[in-house]
C-alpha cells in the first residue's frame, strides 16, 4: 500500500510534466505562427524548432518549419522538414495533403520535376479536388518535358558524329532545294 501511495504522486507528476511539454510545444508553435504571419521567418523557425524539441513526434511544427525554410529559399531543409511531418505520429490527412503539395512545390523550386510530379500526385490522391495541385502537376509535367528536350538537344550538340550528320543532312536539303538542271 505504501508503494502505491508513492507511485500515484510520481505517476501524476509524470502526467503533468508531459502535459506541460505538449502545452509548451503548442505555445511555441503558436508563437512561430505569429512570427510567420509577420514575415519573420527566422523567428518563426526558431519557435518551431523549439516546439520540435519539446515534442519531436508532433507533425505540425515540422510542417510549419518547412514553410519557413521554403520562404527562406532553403529548399533542401524544407524537404527534410516536410518528410518529418509526414512520418509524425500526430499527422492528419489534411496536413498530409498540404505536406505533399508543399513538397511538390519544394521539389519544383529545386527544379527536381520528377519528384515534384510524384508529390503532386500524392496530394491529389488525398484530395482529388485540389485545383492548385492539378495546375502545379500540369506545370511540372511541362517543365519536365522541356527539361528533357533541352537535355536531348544538349546531348545532340555535344556529339560530334551528330554534328557531321546534321551538316550532311543540311547539304542534302540544300541540294534538294536547288532547281534541277535540264538535260
Amino acid at each position: 500500500m505504501k508503494k502505491l501511495l508513492i507511485f500515484i504522486p510520481v505517476l501524476l507528476l509524470a502526467v503533468f510534466a508531459l502535459a506541460g511539454c505538449g502545452q509548451s510545444a503548442e505555445t511555441l508553435n503558436n508563437k512561430g505562427n505569429e512570427a510567420f504571419a509577420d514575415q519573420d521567418y527566422e523567428g518563426a523557425l526558431t519557435a518551431y524548432l523549439g516546439a520540435q524539441e519539446d515534442v519531436p513526434e508532433m507533425a505540425e511544427p515540422h510542417y510549419n518549419a518547412a514553410n519557413s525554410h521554403y520562404r527562406l529559399e532553403d529548399y533542401q531543409q524544407a524537404q527534410q522538414e516536410i518528410e518529418q511531418a509526414l512520418v509524425g505520429e500526430e499527422s492528419q490527412e489534411t496536413l498530409d495533403q498540404s505536406s505533399y503539395y508543399n513538397l511538390g512545390n519544394t521539389f519544383f523550386q529545386a527544379q527536381q520535376f520528377e519528384p515534384a510530379i510524384e508529390a503532386y500526385k500524392e496530394a491529389l490522391r488525398l484530395n482529388p479536388d485540389d485545383l492548385q495541385a492539378k495546375q502545379n502537376l500540369e506545370l511540372a509535367l511541362r517543365q519536365l518535358q522541356q527539361q528533357e528536350q533541352e537535355q536531348q538537344e544538349q546531348e545532340k550538340s555535344d556529339d560530334p558524329s551528330d554534328e557531321q550528320q546534321d551538316q550532311e543532312s543540311e547539304e542534302e536539303q540544300q541540294q534538294d532545294q536547288q532547281p534541277s538542271e535540264e538535260e
